[in-house]
């Protein structure tokens, strides 16, 4: 008798994740080219219809299926908000682990890089100051990361949970709604009014 062979659920989901991944391959590599050689393109590629390349085709497909709000971003401000994004889910990680360790003083420390303060509320505003309601939306995230550092400093595992499930449902619901259109100074000047110039320094700070 045939041995049957059992498939492993581990492994589909391996298989997955990794074919997801291939599908990012080329936006992730020019990303580092950037990051790499401080390089930022003076425009963002253009992709109209009428104008589109085999390169950007695919991505305008991608728009029209994409119904969520655009969040106009220069290139670089683009990136260092997907590095804020990784870091918001390091300081979520980084809690995670410490309550499970009852390590307070970690949760406190994990929880104050996400809290509110005048400096993120600055930069939210300055981020969101091409879309509607996005600025509002994430200072509605730090505000809620509030809540986990109080509930660290009493020691409430509890508290610490609920604070931190209410700031996540915060990050669902921007990335619901909204979403990064990359496009070139001149164009988001026209969209926010703002002459800003990023930092070309992918490493600095906002």
């Amino acid at each position: 008798m045939m041995n049957k062979k059992i498939i492993n659920p581990f492994n589909i989901l391996v298989c997955f994740l990794v074919l997801s991944a291939c599908s990012n391959e080329r936006v992730d590599s020019k990303e580092k080219e950037y990051s790499d050689q401080s390089i930022i393109p003076a425009t963002a590629p253009s992709t109209s219809p009428s104008t589109c390349t085999d390169d950007c085709s695919p991505l305008y497909e991608l728009a029209q299926m994409d119904n969520r709000t655009p969040v106009p971003l220069q290139p670089m401000m683009a990136w260092h908000q997907k590095q804020n994004m990784m870091a918001h889910l390091v300081a979520i990680e980084k809690i995670v682990g410490a309550l499970a360790d009852e390590d307070w003083e970690k949760v406190k420390r994990a929880s104050a890089t996400i809290e509110s303060s005048p400096q993120m509320a600055q930069m939210c505003q300055h981020m969101g100051s091409g879309a509607l309601g996005f600025t509002e939306m994430a200072l509605d995230f730090h505000k809620r990361a509030d809540a986990i550092g109080v509930g660290a400093k009493n020691k409430n595992a509890k508290a610490v949970l609920k604070a931190t499930s209410n700031t996540l449902q915060a990050c669902t619901t921007c990335h619901a709604t909204y979403k990064q259109d990359v496009v070139s100074a001149d164009t988001w000047t026209k969209r926010t009014g703002s002459d800003h110039v990023p930092n070309v320094n992918p490493g600095a700070s906002h």
